[in-house]
C-alpha cells in the first residue's frame, strides 16, 4: 500500500535531505511544500497522510501550521523536523499534535525509528544513497545557518529559563558598498554590538550581533543580574549573550562543516556608531547571512551577521560538495 507523504520546509536542501534518507522499502508518493500555507492544501488534496514539518518558515509556520491541523481536523500524521531544539518548541508541538520530533541534520536511523514505532514501516531498509547534482549553494548556507541558529537559541533559553524565537536565516552576496552603507543605518540608530572573528579549514568570517541599546536593560533582567546591576553591566551582559549565542551557532555550523574554528576574542561596543560598526577593512564581496532572535518573553531583539570573506566563498562550496548525502 502506498503511503502519500508531503514533506514541508522552505528550504529545497532540507526537502531534499530529508527525502534521501526515507527507507528505501517504505512505498510512498511524495509531495513537497515550501511553506505552511501550501503544506495545508496539500494535507486538504490527500496528499499528506504523513507530514514532515519544519517549524522556521516564512508566512506560516510550523506552529500555525500544526494548530490549523488540529482545529480543523485534518487527516495527517505530523512529525516535526526542525533545527529549532529547544525543549519548550519541542513541548509545545507536542501539545499541538506532533507524533514525534526529529532534529536536523536529520538521521536515517532516528527517522525509521520513528517511522516503525507508529506502525508506519516494519522493517526499515536503508535508504539508497543518491548524490544530487542540483544543490543550490545559497540553500544550503541557509540550511546549516538555520541548524547553528537552533543550537544557539537552545542553549540560551536554558540560560534564561525562557523560549527564543528564530527569524529565517536569509543568504546573499554584498558588495563592499551594499556593506558600508547596511552598518551606517544600522550605526545610525544607537546599538550595541559584539563582534567576533573565526577561522578554519580555509574559511575566514566575523559574526556581528547588534543589540539595540533600549534593550539592553531586559537582558539583565533576563540573565538574573537583578539588584546586582551597575555602571559597567551593560558590557558584562552583551559578553554573556554574545559567548552563549557567538559560541554555540559557531560549533553548531563547525560540526556540520565537519571542521573546527579557532575564534578570536569578542569586541564589545556600547552604544555604536558607524565609526565603530565600521572598525574593520571591508573586502570587495562578502557572502552575508542575517538572522535574528526574539529572546524570552519580553521579546529582545537581537540580529545577527554573519559575513564570510570572499575567499572563504570557494572554501564554503568544497564543503557542500564534501558533506552533501
Amino acid at each position: 500500500m502506498t503511503t502519500s507523504v508531503l514533506i514541508c520546509d522552505d528550504s529545497s536542501f532540507a526537502r531534499k535531505q530529508i527525502a534521501r534518507v526515507l527507507p528505501a522499502n517504505w512505498e510512498v508518493s511524495l509531495s513537497f511544500a515550501s511553506n505552511g500555507r501550501e503544506g495545508i492544501e496539500a494535507i486538504r488534496a490527500g496528499k499528506g497522510d504523513v507530514l514532515f514539518l519544519d517549524l522556521t518558515m516564512p508566512d506560516m509556520d510550523g506552529f500555525q501550521v500544526l494548530e490549523y491541523i488540529r482545529s480543523h481536523d485534518l487527516p495527517t500524521l505530523p512529525i516535526v523536523v526542525s533545527g529549532d531544539i529547544q525543549p519548550e518548541s519541542q513541548q509545545r508541538v507536542s501539545e499541538l499534535g506532533a507524533i514525534a520530533f526529529i532534529k536536523k541534520p536529520v538521521d536515517a536511523d532516528k527517522l525509521s525509528a520513528v517511522l516503525h514505532q507508529f506502525g508506519l514501516v516494519e522493517h526499515a531498509q536503508a535508504p539508497a544513497r543518491q548524490q544530487d547534482e542540483s544543490l543550490d549553494f545559497f540553500d544550503w548556507n541557509q540550511e546549516i545557518a538555520n541548524v547553528a541558529m537552533g543550537r544557539a537559541a537552545s542553549l540560551l533559553a536554558g540560560v534564561i529559563h525562557e523560549g527564543v524565537t528564530l527569524s529565517v536565516p536569509r543568504v546573499h552576496l554584498l558588495e563592499a558598498a551594499e556593506l558600508h552603507m547596511m552598518l551606517t543605518t544600522t550605526g545610525q540608530r544607537g546599538v550595541s554590538m559584539v563582534a567576533q572573528g573565526f577561522i578554519g579549514a580555509g574559511i575566514t568570517g566575523e559574526t556581528l550581533l547588534f543589540f539595540d541599546d533600549s534593550s539592553v536593560p531586559a537582558l539583565v533582567k533576563l540573565m538574573y543580574y537583578g539588584e546586582l546591576a551597575e555602571a559597567h553591566m551593560d558590557q558584562d551582559i552583551l559578553m554573556d549573550v554574545g559567548n552563549v549565542l557567538v559560541g554555540a551557532f559557531l560549533k553548531g555550523l563547525a560540526e556540520q562543516l565537519a571542521i573546527k574554528f579557532s575564534q578570536g576574542h569578542p569586541q564589545i561596543y556600547l552604544h555604536a556608531r558607524q565609526d565603530a560598526l565600521l572598525h574593520r577593512p571591508l573586502a570587495d564581496k562578502i557572502l552575508a547571512i542575517e538572522l535574528s532572535y526574539q529572546i524570552g518573553h519580553a521579546k529582545v531583539h537581537c540580529d545577527q551577521l554573519l559575513l564570510f570573506t570572499e575567499h572563504s566563498i570557494a572554501a564554503l562550496r568544497q564543503r557542500m560538495e564534501i558533506m552533501q548525502p
